[in-house]
């Protein structure tokens, strides 16, 4: 008879869904951590029931429900939450009064709150701990057509663990780069963030116990803003919140609990999609590279490197930054935290999982009250693999990220022992070859820009290319209108120009023609004028002495052929740099000589003197030979 019984019940229990026509949403749940060594301790459920049909709903009723079993593992989890309303079986409690809620009649369209509960020795739980369990509310109905049924239920996770669940947090403090070069922005959206959204995270980062990740540039950039600056150009004075923001930030570097993003905090997920490890590794060249030239690392040389790669995480990624120095890799589809390593290498570095904070709860009903939402993210934060972390990305989290009162504490970043676990990257990110391309056209034309400048720029160079791929930018376009807004990117040695007349003839007055040389670039340069010529044994050109040209200069120069011959002989002028690198298009210019000065005299003289000479002669010959004519006659 009681194996009857039960059946019965386990039938009566587990209905269809499309059998239940009530709506069920679970509002609150409290406590949600589940004390099994406290029998008394009392849960309560509260909630709304919605009669979602055209017809009455008589004698309704609503009680607490619970399935005792446990669920451990995180595959479980999932397999729950894509499972029927009825899966896994449960069913009420029928202790007491509390444990229920008459409702009577539920007209069409009628909503009614709901207040059940029932200690923790009456839920009749396993002694298992460290375990997630499912709680609801069941609603019945017993008519006098239909009899007893269930019309409705909802429910939501618990969590029974010994104690509260230790919860690191992490504020991340990075932010779209503006500043150009030097102490030019490109607007004055910084000085806003940092009012705004910056100030809150900073409020949230300062907290104690709570982590920071920290991309040094942002510092770079406030320190910047703190003092004499342009905005597009324009004089701007200096700004007391950007020294305000940098002495809090190196307040709290002296904590110990800042962690360094990459300089410029690159997107490392787009830049590894690229599938060019040369390139990826010369991309963390530019991040160090730029980190150097900061005056910033001695100030964090203690803040160990690591990376947040978001839903963007996979194996291949993480071991490669730590093969690269980085000793946390943070992401937010690792299955379980753990020690990176292979076969190959012993790797000291960690894959940490960061633990999801809003994701809805379980069906049926509303899946996103707070009852759901902190249900699940206790449930993801026991089964997620340990330890719990959440990660404070933008101003919106914050909030979320408060720990639950009676569940959650705070704790240190922990030091995570076996193998991590990867998952499958739940999005999809592309590179950005143009952006790419871009970036290298910089360094493409760094050494002749250094030869005509006399300056080192490969730290300016490697601090643009590092902001460029910064992990806040939208769009490939965006980061490429950043770039191009650089002033780097508007040193090309190619707008530097000669310009020459397209021929010159040279006359007996004068053998001099001019050159102009215009620099249209905001830095000054030095340059000189080589020629080449087609018969260098005819005509030849010297190269021009060393110019000096200022920015926006021009200036002429004074160019004096030597030459050998008459004729018409094609000589072509370029600029180089001081080592004698050419660069820039090439100028043709048609030399024509027509008079050789003194040398053309001496030719004439002497031509005119053999002339004469030999005209003297054959009149002296000719009269010798009529005299000796006429003595024989």
């Amino acid at each position: 008879m009681l194996l009857l019984a039960a059946i019965a019940v386990g039938i009566v229990a587990t209905p269809s869904r499309a059998d239940e026509p009530v709506d069920v949403s679970i509002e609150s749940l409290t406590p949600q951590l589940l004390d099994r060594s406290q029998p008394d301790q009392l849960i309560t459920i509260t909630g709304t029931v919605r009669n979602n049909t055209d017809q009455v709903v008589e004698n309704a009723s609503v009680h607490f429900w619970r399935s005792t079993r446990p669920i451990t593992e995180h595959a479980e989890l999932e397999q729950v939450l894509t499972s029927g309303a009825a899966q896994p079986q449960g069913s009420r409690v029928t202790n007491s009064k509390e444990n229920y809620q008459d409702l009577g009649e539920l007209p069409p369209g009628v909503s009614v709150k709901f207040t059940v509960s029932a200690t923790a020795g009456e839920l009749t739980l396993p002694s298992r701990t460290d375990a997630v369990y499912l709680l609801g509310a069941l609603v019945r109905s017993n008519s006098s057509a239909q009899g007893p049924r269930n019309v409705g239920r909802g429910r939501a996770f618990a969590v029974a663990a010994k104690k509260p669940l230790q919860v690191s947090t992490i504020v991340k403090l990075a932010t779209r780069p503006t500043l150009l070069d030097n102490t030019d922005f490109q607007d004055n959206s910084l000085e806003s963030r940092l009012v705004g959204e910056l100030s809150e995270l900073l409020e949230a980062a300062e907290k104690p116990g709570t982590y920071t990740l920290l991309d040094p540039s942002l510092l770079v950039e406030a320190q910047v803003l703190a003092g004499e600056h342009t905005v597009a150009g324009q004089a701007a004075a200096p700004s007391e919140t950007a020294s305000n923001f940098v002495s809090r930030i190196n307040s709290l570097i002296g904590t110990g609990r800042v962690m360094r993003l990459p300089f410029g905090n690159p997107d490392l997920a787009r830049l590894h999609a690229a599938g060019d490890l040369s390139g990826f590794e010369a991309a963390l060249g530019w991040s160090e590279t730029a980190l150097k030239a900061s005056g910033l690392e001695e100030a964090i040389t203690n803040a160990p490197l690591v990376a947040d790669l978001g839903g963007n995480d996979s194996q291949d990624l993480a071991l490669t930054l730590a093969l690269h120095g980085f000793q946390k890799v943070f992401g937010n589809t690792f299955t379980s935290s753990g020690e990176i390593s292979t076969t190959n290498h012993d790797l000291k570095a960690h894959a940490l999982r960061i633990s999801p904070m809003d994701l809805p709860g379980i069906s049926p009903g509303n899946t996103f009250t707070g009852a759901q939402i902190s249900g699940r993210r206790l449930a993801e934060g026991l089964l997620g693999g340990k330890p719990t972390i959440h990660m404070i990305r933008e101003a919106a989290d914050i909030s979320r990220a408060e720990l639950l009162a009676g569940s959650e504490i705070t704790a240190p970043l922990p030091e995570p022992s076996g193998q991590a676990r990867y998952g499958v990257p739940k999005e999809q990110i592309t590179p950005w070859p143009k952006l790419r391309s871009q970036v290298q056209g910089i360094f493409d034309s760094t050494q002749l820009l250094e030869e005509l400048t006399g300056t080192d720029r490969a730290a300016l160079n490697a601090t643009i290319a590092a902001r460029a791929f910064n992990s806040a930018f939208q769009s490939e376009q965006e980061a490429m209108d950043f770039v191009s807004a650089t002033p780097s990117e508007k040193l090309a040695p190619s707008a530097i120009r000669l310009s020459a007349a397209s021929q010159f003839v040279m006359g007996s007055e004068t053998n001099n023609f001019p050159v102009t040389i215009s620099n249209p670039l905001p830095v000054t340069v030095k340059v000189r004028v080589q020629f080449v010529s087609d018969s260098p044994n005819r005509i030849r050109v010297a190269p021009s002495e060393l110019v000096t040209l200022g920015p926006g200069e021009h200036r002429t120069v004074s160019i004096s052929p030597s030459t050998t011959s008459n004729g018409v002989v094609t000589v072509r002028a370029q600029l180089t740099t001081e080592q004698g690198t050419a660069f820039g298009s090439v100028v043709p210019v048609e030399i024509t000589a027509t008079g050789l000065g003194r040398v053309g005299w001496i030719i004439i003289v002497i031509s005119g003197a053999v002339v004469v000479g030999g005209t003297f002669l054959r009149i002296r010959a000719v009269q010798r030979e009529r005299a000796r004519e006429s003595r024989e006659q």
